[in-house]
């Protein structure tokens, strides 16, 4: 068996297989749709030169999306040789993440994909009922007689950052880091966040994380030696109300920008959660900005926190900065 590039001429077997397979080759993912028989695509070749799988994919600022993926005999490794052949495709084009979505139903294709690396990052609830907006012909059941509401997400990461304690010589970089986050969220409008001046300019800013270090609260995230996150954990700031027992608190995380899509937030997340459970504590809490569209509660939720206590900061300048604490519980 060999996995090539869809030519122009697979573009009718294409549409055809998608068709048989899903009813249209249009495939409807977090209430998009798209034309997989239009998208790059990867055909695996039995020895007899015949077809016998196709894996669409979409590149994209959160990594390499594999939009539909079908074998057309199972248990002889087409899947597992199209999934290769995308994780190489997307190591050149120079992305390292790679993605995708299945329904709550498809049993087979999460134990398939989680046990070739794949990792749920997000779930969906009720993402397939608003899909059936766009295509009303997603059927209301699928595998095993299980009804479909939720969209499941699984990506596996190339080159996974490694994680380790900062140091005062780091602080110029996550001071770097933290700016570029500020510049991102305002040239989108986002200031009521950070604000809108350099957090390298700030002496509040540059006395916690000096401060961090020595305590042993900073941690870094590096890729390729470089650094692309910071995390600081430790006790909980006042202007949030106290933890009933011990915990362990998120004061800090941030990545970069130019890295979005490789989980690096999700990633620090874990590191705190682990620290906390190597400290004994059974409790890890975080707080962020709750104003807008509450954008950033949403992600952490995402994560697996829950939503407990909102708070509201008086500003210096006036004005108030509405806040959200969310924790999780751990064993």
């Amino acid at each position: 068996m060999a996995v090539r590039a869809a030519g122009d001429g697979d573009r009718a077997w294409m549409r055809d297989l998608l068709t048989r397979r899903w009813g249209e080759s249009r495939i409807v993912v977090g209430g998009r749709a798209r034309d997989a028989a239009a998208l790059p695509a990867l055909v695996a070749v039995g020895d007899d030169g015949r077809p016998v799988g196709l894996l669409t994919y979409d590149p994209g600022p959160a990594g390499l999306e594999i939009v539909s993926l079908d074998a057309l005999e199972r248990g002889g490794g087409v899947g597992t040789e199209l999934l290769a052949a995308a994780r190489r495709v997307a190591a050149g084009l120079g992305l390292r993440r790679v993605w995708l979505v299945t329904t709550n139903d498809n049993v087979d294709a999460l134990r398939f994909y989680q046990r070739r690396g794949l990792r749920i990052t997000a779930v969906h609830p009720g993402a397939v009922d608003r899909g059936r907006l766009v295509k009303p012909g997603i059927p209301a059941h699928g595998e095993h007689a299980i009804a479909i509401h939720d969209e499941i997400e699984l990506a596996v990461t190339g080159a996974p950052a490694s994680i380790r304690p900062g140091a005062l010589h780091d602080i110029p970089a996550v001071l770097a880091l933290l700016d570029a986050a500020t510049s991102w969220l305002v040239a989108r409008g986002r200031t009521g966040q950070w604000g809108t001046e350099p957090h390298s300019t700030n002496p509040r800013r540059l006395a916690s994380l000096a401060a961090w270090v020595p305590q042993g609260h900073l941690h870094i995230a590096e890729l390729d030696g470089h650094p692309v996150g910071a995390l600081a954990a430790g006790a909980a700031p006042d202007y949030v109300p106290a933890a009933p027992g011990p915990e362990l608190y998120v004061n800090l995380l941030v990545t970069s920008r130019a890295h979005a899509g490789l989980s690096l937030g999700a990633a620090l997340l874990d590191h705190a959660r682990s620290l906390a459970v190597l400290r004994g504590l059974p409790l890890l809490r975080v707080d962020c900005y709750a104003g807008g569209d509450r954008a950033l509660v949403g992600w952490y939720e995402r994560q697996g926190l829950t939503a407990t206590t909102p708070f509201t900061v008086t500003l210096p300048g006036g004005g108030a900065w509405p806040g959200q604490v969310l924790e999780q519980r751990l064993a």
